[in-house]
Order: structure tokens, then sequence, then C-alpha cells
């Protein structure tokens, strides 16, 4: 009898402790909630807008994004309008590997930081490794220009110190948005822009084919590859 009413007793306490322990409970959530509340009125007043909208709309985000576009589109519009093959949606960039006038060498290279810097894919087009590249933008643009030279969406922005103008002002982070961000090396060719030709194995050059079985070493008849440029490369499928 006596070990029945020490059972009694202990539950009777176990369950004051449980009513106090969720009382408490329910006054720290409603404290939390006040605070919560009184924080939101704050911002409310601070902000001057209304308890239903303290965070931007989707449509004020919307008009946000529309106008930035529109500012974009602008200020590409100061530019001449000059596209290059394959450069509608694009950033092209006719450059030089060459060393030998270092002005020239040392320009392509400052353009080609910035735009590595800013992280946005590119085109890079190096008329010393493929004539066609230099007569391409000779074309464009109308004489026997010298590189560096950059085209954004089809509109020529211009060489180097145009570039670097741009960079220092700001307006061209403006004019590469929404170029897609380079991630990671080309696939194909590692950002090296070319492959060897596959057909002469980089020689330029190829066995005329009646020629292949019948001629000794002494009386081959060679031909020019036609599958790749007078450097015995083939342009990258991927980023050129």
């Amino acid at each position: 009898m006596k070990g029945m009413k020490e059972r009694l007793v202990k539950k009777i306490k176990l369950i004051t402790t449980v009513k106090t322990l969720k009382h408490g409970l329910a006054l720290h959530k409603s404290n939390i909630d006040r605070t919560i509340h009184h924080l939101r009125d704050e911002i409310v007043a601070e902000s001057g807008q209304s308890k239903s909208c303290v965070t931007p709309t989707l449509l004020e985000l919307e008009d946000a994004e529309e106008q930035s576009l529109e500012e974009e589109r602008g200020l590409l519009l100061e530019f001449e309008e000059n596209c290059p093959p394959g450069g509608e949606d694009s950033v092209v960039f006719y450059t030089t590997g060459l060393r030998g006038v270092r002005k020239t060498f040392e320009a392509c290279r400052r353009v080609r930081f910035l735009l590595e810097n800013h992280k946005v894919m590119f085109r890079e087009r190096d008329v010393s490794m493929d004539s066609e590249f230099r007569e391409e933008m000779w074309r464009l643009l109308g004489g026997k220009v010298t590189s560096p030279r950059l085209f954004i969406r089809g509109r020529y922005i211009g060489g180097a110190e145009e570039v670097v103008a741009l960079n220092e002002n700001g307006k061209l982070k403006k004019l590469l948005q929404g170029i897609s961000q380079v991630d990671s090396p080309c696939e194909s060719c590692e950002n090296e822009r070319f492959l060897i030709c596959s057909s002469c194995n980089g020689s330029s050059k190829v066995l005329v084919d009646h020629h292949v079985e019948e001629s000794s070493n002494n009386d081959k008849v060679w031909t020019r590859c036609r599958e790749c440029n007078e450097n015995g490369l083939v342009k990258c499928p991927l980023c050129t």
C-alpha cells in the first residue's frame, strides 16, 4: 500500500513538471513571436512599405531587371554595328600570339586579361595562327589594321585603348552582362583555340591519292592539305 502511494506521488510530481515545462515553452515562443513582429514593424516604419510587403515583389524585381537590360541595350547601341561571323550573341576577340612587335603583343595580352577577369566566354581568333582570321579582321574594319580588336554582340568595341577605358569607367562590365560565364577550359583544345590537323598530322600537305600505293619514295606527289590552314592546324570547333 505504501509503495502504491509513493508511485502516485511521483506521477503527480512528474505531471506538474511537464505542465510547467510546456507553459515555459509556450511563453518563450510567445516572446519570440512578439520580438519578430516588433522587428517587422520597425523595418516597415523605416522603409515606408506596407505591412503586407516588406520585401520587393516579383514585379519590382522584374522591372529592375528590365531596366538593367534597357540600359545595356542603350549602351551597346552607341557602338558601330559590325558583326564578325558567329558573333551575333557572343564576344569575338582578334589577337596575335607573335611577340615580334612587343607593343601589339602586350596590347593583346591586356585585353585578354580583362576578358578573363570578367570571367566571360569569348571567341579568340589569333591572326598569327591563321591568315583567314587576319583577312576576316581586315575585311570587317576596311583596312590592314592591327590587333587586338574586340567585338561584342555584333558591335565593334575597339582596340586596346578603347577597351581599357571602358573597363575603367565600368562600361565594359555592363557590355558583357548576359554573356555566358566560363567555368572551365575548353574540353577540346584546353583554350589553345587550334588543334593539329588529323589528315596531315600538322604538315599541311598530303600525298596525292593515286600515287599513294604506286609511287616510290623518290617520286611521291604531294599536295596542299585542304582540311587545315598554312600551319597545319584546324580551328577548335567549340571555342573559335
